[in-house]
């Protein structure tokens, strides 16, 4: 028995069919799963609060046994599926979004950054560029106008100091202060050797003159001597003499007497040069003078005398008859020698007293070893004195005459601006009167005047 249906129920019609689908495609549905869906589709749905709605899903119809089960509906081909997301998930991507933008804003301020740091660095290198070029440029000026100057003079200056302690060590070593062969073993210094042949006593005269080159470098290094014409000239001819100087000293001591000889006339030829400088440019004040000119003075004074007791020497060894029979005549004509040269030299300029000095220094050791040495000879000593006296008094009238002419210049320049005397004037104030007291009386013992 059947139950019966009402009458104003009807059962719903199927869903419709979503737009686009293909119904044909569609597979065939039974009668079961139509019924099924209608009532699903009739069933009322409970309202849903904005903040308690769930997301909508895509519910599938439970499996059926069966065939029935694999006749369902099924999605319709190349639709898209069907997505829900939460709140936390959009939130999520909310900050995730605002992460991405901040990254960005961050990315983007470096990038000025490093545009304004790459700006300001590019115009630091161009004005340093430009500084450096000016600098550069200014320096290269500078010292292309100091090249012909400051160099020139640093260079000689330098030379000088290392020559002047090259020549001296080397000399102390030849004469045995560091051990070695002694200069004074060479039989070209012997004091025996002929009439006037020095003691060799006479040698100490180089501690004195191996000071005074001491002072003279450091005169030349002093300020205001940097680029003086003086030195600029002297100071090369001085390096040569004193490398000529250590060259004859060695020459002696390896006993070569001949290229001794004429490296002795060289150096003296030199010496005389460097007077010639000297005499040009005289010495301004007179420190200049006792520390530049006394020393060469004396090294040209020393090198003029050895010449003579030089050439005796290295002839005498050499055999020479003629000397040895005629010696006493030969010693006076080289004394002669000495002094008329000596006396010219020390006749330039004010009177060349340090040269006179050095050979009086060399021409006293030959009185002493004539008087108490081998061979004795009391001529000679007497000639030699002789010569002694001829310098002295020639370059000590030298001094004098120049001395005397500058005073006389001096004493011109003083009175050129006095007042001429009248001698007139003196014959009228030799009366004076009193019109108060004595009245045509003589003040002075004078006549009285009406």
């Amino acid at each position: 028995m059947s139950m019966p249906t009402p009458s104003n129920h009807r059962l719903p019609q199927a869903p419709p069919v979503p737009p686009g689908e293909n119904t044909e495609a569609s597979p065939p549905r039974t009668e079961t799963s139509s019924v099924l869906e209608r009532l699903k589709a009739a069933q009322p749905k409970a309202p849903v609060s904005a903040g308690d709605e769930k997301p909508r899903t895509t519910t599938a119809a439970p499996p059926a046994a069966g065939p029935a089960a694999t006749a369902g509906p099924t999605a319709p081909a190349g639709a898209a599926p069907s997505t829900t997301r939460t709140p936390n998930q959009t939130q999520d991507d909310q900050a995730q979004a605002r992460e991405k933008a901040r990254a960005a804003e961050l990315r983007a301020a470096r990038a000025e950054k490093l545009k304004a740091a790459s700006a300001a660095a590019s115009a630091w290198a161009a004005k340093s560029g430009r500084q450096t070029a000016a600098w550069t440029a200014t320096t290269s000026r500078s010292a292309a106008a100091n090249v012909r100057s400051w160099r020139a003079d640093q260079v000689r200056r330098n030379l000088v100091t290392l020559t002047v302690i090259g020549a001296l060590v080397g000399t102390a070593s030849v004469a045995g202060f560091f051990g070695g062969t002694e200069i004074w073993t060479s039989e070209l210094l012997r004091p025996d050797l002929t009439l006037v042949s020095p003691s060799l006593n006479s040698l100490y005269i180089w501690a004195l003159i191996g000071l005074g080159l001491i002072a003279y470098t450091v005169h030349q290094w002093l300020p205001g001597q940097a680029d003086s014409p003086r030195h600029r000239r002297l100071g090369w001819v001085v390096i040569a003499a004193l490398l000529l100087n250590l060259a004859l000293a060695l020459t002696i001591q390896a006993e070569l007497y001949a290229p001794s000889l004429m490296v002795h006339g060289v150096l003296l030829v030199l010496l005389l040069v460097s007077l010639r400088w000297l005499n040009r440019w005289s010495a301004a004040t007179r420190l200049e003078g006792t520390l530049v000119d006394v020393p060469l003075g004396l090294f040209l004074g020393w090198t003029g005398f050895t010449a003579l007791s030089h050439t005796a020497a290295f002839l005498s060894l050499e055999g020479f008859s003629w000397l040895t029979e005629n010696e006493f005549a030969w010693a006076l004509a080289g004394l002669g020698v000495v002094v008329v040269m000596g006396s010219a030299v020390c006749s330039m300029d004010r009177g060349r007293i340090a040269v006179a000095l050095a050979l009086v220094w060399g021409l006293g050791w030959i009185i002493v070893e004539r008087l108490i040495g081998e061979p004795q000879s009391l001529p000679t000593a007497a000639a030699t004195a002789l010569a002694v006296f001829l310098v002295l008094i020639t370059a000590g009238s030298r001094r004098h005459r120049v001395d005397h002419s500058y005073r006389r210049a001096l004493r011109r320049h003083q009175t050129a601006n006095l007042p001429p005397i009248d001698l007139a004037d003196d014959d009228d104030d030799e009366y004076e009167y009193d019109d108060d007291h004595h009245d045509g009386e003589e003040v002075h013992g004078g006549p009285a005047r009406a």
